[in-house]
């Protein structure tokens, strides 16, 4: 009898299966108890990459109507770039006059001014201090000028690619947060950071009527690079930064030294040269540029794309 336990056991169980499986099948679909089955994990398709093209958007000739506070109406006419940070680096460019390779630079998607220097020794044979530190994508260039960096504010891309406006000078903190840094700015205007007490900025009061490079920070966290026309007042600067709608605005060069070269769309020549400076195009020479391209994760993407079908 014994013997036989396990095998009554077993067929008791079956049988309690058996009928419990016919009670399920014979309730209506409604009165049957919900059994909660873990679901399979999300997989995200990867991020669409951009076309080259759509990496900068040139933007020519544009004009943008500001109203004055006494009312008078002004058009603004200017250039823009509209640059998506995500798949692009930044690397320095140095040499004086070497604005003629940039045009045939086809590799490069645009070249612009950095932030302000002064000639003295410093940086090899290009004989000058920078006022900002930078981090480029082929190295890093420390400021000459400490005090300048420490007193002025910076744009700045993060490894994940979000665009950054802040203040002060490259930190070891910074450092392991972005991919690039470019320092030594004047913050023109920041709404999403208040500036600290310790930030000086570049200018003071300026009345003058200049060519001016902005960088400014869209709603849509792009990049705007922006050379307006000649005859622009800082005060009508500030009517144009407002009605384009920018979170923040900032200068990053002397006037003489705006820069905005797109190879095979925007060149650089003299007849710029002598519109930039106001007629003194000696007073033009530019140590160095810097060079945006193609990001080295752009560049993975590409290679990993499955090829076009024609």
């Amino acid at each position: 009898m014994v013997r036989h336990l396990p095998l009554l056991a077993l067929c008791v169980a079956s049988g309690l299966m058996g009928a419990a499986a016919a009670w399920w099948l014979h309730q209506p679909p409604g009165a049957r108890p919900r059994v909660s089955l873990p679901l399979p994990p999300l997989v995200q398709p990867p991020e669409p990459v951009p076309t080259r093209d759509q990496l900068v958007q040139l933007r020519l000739d544009q004009e943008l109507l500001v109203e004055r506070p006494d009312g008078q109406l002004l058009p603004i006419g200017y250039t823009s770039a509209v640059i998506d940070p995500r798949w692009v680096t930044v690397d320095f460019f140095g040499g004086w006059n070497r604005e003629l390779e940039a045009n045939t630079d086809l590799d490069a998607l645009l070249f612009t001014s950095g932030p302000t220097f002064a000639r003295g020794r410093g940086n090899g044979a290009l004989g000058m201090r920078l006022h900002g530190d930078l981090l480029m994508g082929n190295g890093v260039w420390p400021a000459g000028n400490k005090a300048a960096a420490a007193g002025r504010a910076w744009v700045g891309i993060t490894k994940e690619g979000t665009l950054e406006f802040g203040y002060g000078a490259l930190t070891p903190a910074l450092s392991r947060r972005l991919r690039v840094f470019i320092g030594g700015l004047h913050a023109f205007s920041n709404t999403t950071r208040a500036a600290p007490a310790s930030y000086v900025g570049v200018y003071g009061e300026m009345k003058l009527a200049d060519v001016r490079i902005i960088y400014g920070l869209r709603p849509d966290g792009l990049l705007e690079l922006i050379e307006t026309d000649d005859g622009v007042l800082f005060s009508d600067l500030r009517l144009f930064v407002d009605q384009k709608g920018l979170l923040a605005a900032y200068l990053p060069d002397h006037a003489s030294k705006s820069r905005l070269i797109v190879p095979g769309q925007r060149l650089w020549s003299e007849d710029h040269a002598i519109w930039v400076s106001g007629g003194k195009p000696s007073i033009t020479q530019m140590p160095f540029l810097l060079r945006v391209t193609p990001s080295q994760a752009w560049q993975e993407r590409q290679l990993a794309m499955p090829p076009r079908r024609h």
